[in-house]
């Protein structure tokens, strides 16, 4: 190893010829040059290729660099377009909220602008979404992430209102189904009403007069009575006063009462649909003929049934003044014979 590095020393300062020889009539060429020249101009290759490498490189990674950013603000410009028409959407789902309120006469407060604009509270007004449409001309270096989170937050958060709008909608549509299910508004017999609601001459010798809580109908024996609106049957049969009876509750402070029934066909506990027949007239109590007695409670206190049905489909002398919210003597009563 020794004698390697010393034959080295020794013939580091020994010129290098290098011969050149042609294949041909030139001649041969002959360079004379020493190993410290050689070592310079290996050094000076080997830096300029380095050098030349970086540059082509540096200018392939920006040539790159400047496509991705061309893909880039496309797929932004894509991402804004779709965020604006969502927005556009959602302005228009609005609009049919607040039509569907006014229809169902609910509250439009909640979705109409309060400077009377044509945007709801939580959506974009025209000149945020104008703002937003300049994001498209600007160039991607130039688009801040605050532009488009702003814009999906009023997104989310309109999104979120109209959910919940919605589902308010929803369950006062339910509610007012339910409402009207347990209104009591159709006729429960057909006949003559014989007695109105109100004050009325006692109908039985040494009576005095009383106050009538319901009306009465006058029908033949057995005619069927149908329940007036869907409810829970609370009693089913003889009550004092009343004969065999029936008292459904609908809820929503409704309740109704069917007196002097001949044959009771629900029990106690029994849920009935509207228009269901539940009994038939008789002339069970405190009667003086076949007829119904038919009470409506509204909040614990009875009120005139005549309001909840068409008296128009019911006939007699007593259902013309019933119609004029009149009451009818005693003597009319007792000459029907349906008076209890």
């Amino acid at each position: 190893m020794r004698r390697f590095f010393s034959a080295l020393r020794k013939s580091w300062g020994r010129p290098v010829s290098l011969l050149i020889v042609a294949h041909g009539p030139l001649p041969m060429l002959r360079l004379q040059f020493s190993a410290h020249f050689l070592i310079f101009l290996v050094a000076i290759w080997t830096g300029a290729t380095i050098w030349a490498g970086y540059i082509i490189g540096k200018h392939v990674d920006y040539q790159v660099t400047k496509a991705d950013n061309k893909v880039l603000h496309t797929k932004i410009a894509y991402v804004a377009q779709e965020i604006s028409r969502e927005k556009k959407y959602l302005e228009m789902t609005r609009k049919t909220e607040s039509e569907m309120r006014q229809i169902l006469g609910m509250n439009t407060a909640k979705v109409m602008p309060k400077d009377g604009g044509e945007t709801g509270m939580g959506g974009a007004n025209a000149s945020e979404v104008l703002d937003f449409k300049k994001v498209l001309e600007k160039k991607a270096n130039e688009i801040k992430e605050s532009m488009f989170r702003r814009s999906i937050q009023q997104i989310g958060e309109e999104s979120r209102n109209r959910l919940a709008s919605f589902q308010e909608i929803a369950w006062h549509m339910a509610n007012q189904r339910t409402v009207e299910s347990a209104t009591p508004d159709i006729v429960p017999t057909w006949g003559r009403i014989t007695s109105p609601f109100g004050y009325r001459m006692g109908v039985f010798a040494g009576e005095e007069g009383a106050y009538h809580r319901g009306v009465d109908i006058g029908a033949d024996s057995d005619t069927p009575v149908r329940v007036t609106a869907d409810g829970v049957v609370r009693h089913a049969g003889w009550a004092e006063g009343y004969g065999q009876a029936v008292l459904v509750d609908h809820g929503f402070g409704y309740s109704t009462l069917y007196g002097h029934l001949a044959e009771i066909k629900v029990k106690e506990g029994e849920h009935v649909r509207r228009a269901q027949i539940i009994a038939g007239v008789g002339t069970t109590g405190r009667s003086t003929g076949n007829h119904l007695h038919y009470e409506v409670w509204r909040d614990g206190s009875p009120v005139n049934p005549v309001k909840f049905f068409n008296v128009a489909d019911l006939s007699g002398p007593a259902a013309d003044k019933a119609r004029r919210g009149q009451t009818v003597s005693n003597k009319r009563g007792k000459r029907d014979g349906t008076a209890g």
